[in-house]
């Protein structure tokens, strides 16, 4: 009887999520128009338009993040080129709190997503925002008419109501993908061997970049292969890039200790 109510209201928190996603996107979508159609929209602007505008708006933006930074996206795919990653880190390590949401898929098309990202969590993450202090959210709005994606700013209460119910709908139904007496699957250096394997760089090069032996390269590139399946080089360069939809999940779960 216990796991049927489980099952219950898990469905319910489901259909909520659904119902809360689909107000967010419209609501955003509204913003959206009034701005293009030149009307004001107080506490909504425009943060930029594709990746380059939009990370460089999030770099500018990061230092007034004091206490929480809360990341939702649905798919989080892996590109060896965006320094985002670090700036993660510096974030972190100024003490604020990092959260991030992402479906399962991700970690498909991100096999190193829960070593360079490991206070991600699993779950049904079906909206894109970023939530700083609980008071300021970057939500993805539609797409350009070249196909760019789009994010804006805002501190309206209308879209932060909706930002944190599902923040907190979603969180409690997500999962941490790095337990509790877990590590990650890869080590900081084989992410950074990754890297740099899937930009083209040979172990040579890998080797003077990281100051470590052509062997630790080797050793850290076969562990990559092993990891992810692969027969070669080029396919572990491919299959780190997101090149399978097919690719193991269960093989990049964390280890137990």
């Amino acid at each position: 009887m216990r796991g049927d109510r489980e099952r219950q209201r898990s469905a319910g928190a489901g259909l909520d999520l659904y119902a809360a996603g689909a107000d967010l996107t419209q609501l955003v979508s509204c913003h959206v128009v009034e701005l293009l159609a030149g009307r004001p929209a107080p506490g909504f602007r425009r943060l930029g338009v594709g990746i380059d505008q939009i990370d460089k708006g999030l770099t500018a933006l990061e230092p007034a993040a004091q206490r929480s930074v809360w990341t939702m996206h649905p798919i989080l795919s892996y590109d060896p080129a965006n320094e985002m990653t670090l700036l993660d880190d510096h974030t972190r390590r100024r003490g604020v709190d990092m959260r991030c949401i992402t479906t399962e898929r991700s970690l498909n098309l991100y096999p190193l997503l829960t070593s360079e990202i490991p206070h991600v969590h699993f779950g049904p993450a079906r909206s894109q925002f970023i939530l700083v202090d609980e008071s300021v959210a970057v939500v993805g709005g539609p797409h350009s008419e070249e196909g760019y994606p789009t994010a804006w700013l805002t501190t309206r209460t209308d879209v932060l109501t909706l930002v944190r119910a599902i923040w907190d709908l979603t969180w409690q139904l997500s999962r941490p993908g790095v337990p509790d007496g877990r590590k990650p699957p890869f080590t900081a250096r084989q992410c950074e061997v990754a890297r740099r394997l899937v930009l083209g760089a040979k172990d040579s090069a890998i080797a003077r970049d990281l100051d470590v032996s052509l062997r630790t390269v080797a050793a850290d590139v076969s562990v990559l292969m092993h990891m992810l399946g692969a027969v070669s080089r080029a396919e572990t360069a491919h299959l780190l890039a997101g090149g399978s939809h097919r690719l193991d999940a269960a093989r990049l779960r964390p280890k137990a200790e």
